[in-house]
């Protein structure tokens, strides 16, 4: 009896160790198997526990943010976060909402870098609550954009010196009348002062004349100036009649030379837009100097341009917002239907080969589309060209992503 105990004991003994080697083979392959997982997972990945200390990250994650992790070392979350964003990334697991979220993990090297968090809460049968975050690296993305929005501003830089170059007939035009009368009334006052009597008066007349005309002068160069500078990023409110003002007085020569009738009917109401005021110049720059090419060949030439306050839905939020409705209309040569799909696209163009980039238009719908606004054409060949650009007009006091503000 005693014998068959002990044979008892030593089976179980042995089950028991059977089923721990087991169970441990089991543990280690579960243990190698997560590895392997999140060893190919390319994006950062880190787990948590409900007290949001980092339990298990994978290699990815280390080697981008240069942190340690080890038994040793206790990492927590707001060693890679900013406390701020410590705080809504635990407010967010809390609240369940969690989807996704844009923050700045440290790089291990006093920076930060750019990334879109998503994040999941799992309780496991045990009642132990982990919190699990996948982080994206948006640096490479966020390079391109700087990339592209700085090549954006180089075209607009560019555009602005070639239309600069097209009207270097007109503004010299414009700069020889001024010249003229200023060389006629100096050699007037030397023969004044070279003819016997008191020329006071008339020396005096002539004087402010020059004086005049070296300011018209002035303002003309400022104003070539002005449209060759950079773009610049800083947004502020801008009045859309004054920068429609300010192209036409730009461009005030080149529509006498083509003997241009002006029809302006802008509405006396504010019409403001949070903006770059380079921008939103080169947009009527654009189609006013398309609109000028366009009755090249009519013999009573007309540029209307109006600007007016309108209800219209915002596809955004899905109400109707007051709008800024700008017309630019000739009585050209008009744009046929086939073409008018094409006409913003990039490098199309109904210029002769050489004469023109095809990036004007392109440039236009881009900077009025980044500003949530939107643009229309209406033209039949030989009836002219109607071009209506609707943008939201700026609130005082809204917030910038709500007042039609978005990237450009």
């Amino acid at each position: 009896m005693h014998d068959q105990t002990i044979k008892i004991l030593e089976k179980q003994r042995q089950d028991l160790v059977v089923r721990v080697l087991r169970k441990h083979e089991e543990m280690e392959a579960s243990r190698s198997f997560t590895e392997r997982i999140l060893a190919s997972i390319s994006e950062l990945f880190l787990l948590m526990d409900d007290e949001f200390r980092i339990i298990q990250t994978n290699r990815e994650f280390l080697e981008r943010t240069g942190v340690t992790f080890d038994a040793g070392h206790q990492l927590l979350l707001n060693d890679l976060v900013s406390t701020e964003m410590a705080d809504t990334i635990r407010q967010a697991f809390v609240d369940g909402g969690f989807i996704e979220l844009e923050a700045y993990l440290k790089d291990g090297k006093g920076g930060f870098f750019p990334v879109k968090m998503r994040g999941s809460t799992y309780v496991n049968p045990n009642g132990l609550t982990l919190h699990m975050l996948i982080c994206s690296d948006c640096s490479e993305f966020y390079g391109l954009m700087a990339q592209m929005q700085e090549g954006q501003k180089q075209l607009i830089h560019s555009s602005r010196l070639a239309s600069l170059g097209e009207m270097a007939a007109g503004v010299g035009h414009e700069l020889t009348q001024p010249l003229n009368a200023i060389l006629l009334f100096a050699r007037n006052c030397l023969k004044a002062l070279e003819t016997s009597g008191d020329h006071t008066e008339m020396l005096r007349e002539n004087l402010h004349v020059i004086i005049d005309r070296v300011n018209k002068a002035s303002s003309i160069i400022a104003t070539m100036r002005s449209f060759g500078r950079k773009v610049e990023e800083e947004k502020s409110p801008l009045d859309l009649n004054g920068i429609i003002r300010k192209i036409l007085q730009f461009l005030e020569s080149q529509l006498r030379l083509s003997e241009i009738t002006l029809d302006l009917r802008l509405t006396p109401q504010a019409c403001e837009v949070l903006g770059v005021e380079v921008r939103l110049e080169q947009v009527f720059l654009n189609l006013v100097q398309n609109a000028i090419q366009g009755m090249g060949r009519v013999e009573k030439p007309k540029l209307t341009i109006t600007s007016n306050l309108v209800q219209c839905l915002n596809l955004q939020t899905m109400q109707k917002e007051p709008y800024i409705l700008i017309t630019v209309a000739d009585n050209g040569e008009g744009i046929p239907e086939e073409l008018q799909k094409k006409i913003f696209d990039p490098f199309f163009t109904t210029r002769v080969v050489g004469t023109g980039t095809g990036l004007g238009l392109s440039i236009v719908d881009r900077i009025v589309r980044s500003y949530s606004g939107y643009i229309e054409v209406e033209s039949a060949e030989g009836m002219g060209a109607c071009f209506s650009i609707y943008f939201p007009q700026y609130q005082h006091g809204c917030p910038a992503e709500q007042c039609g503000e978005r990237a450009v």
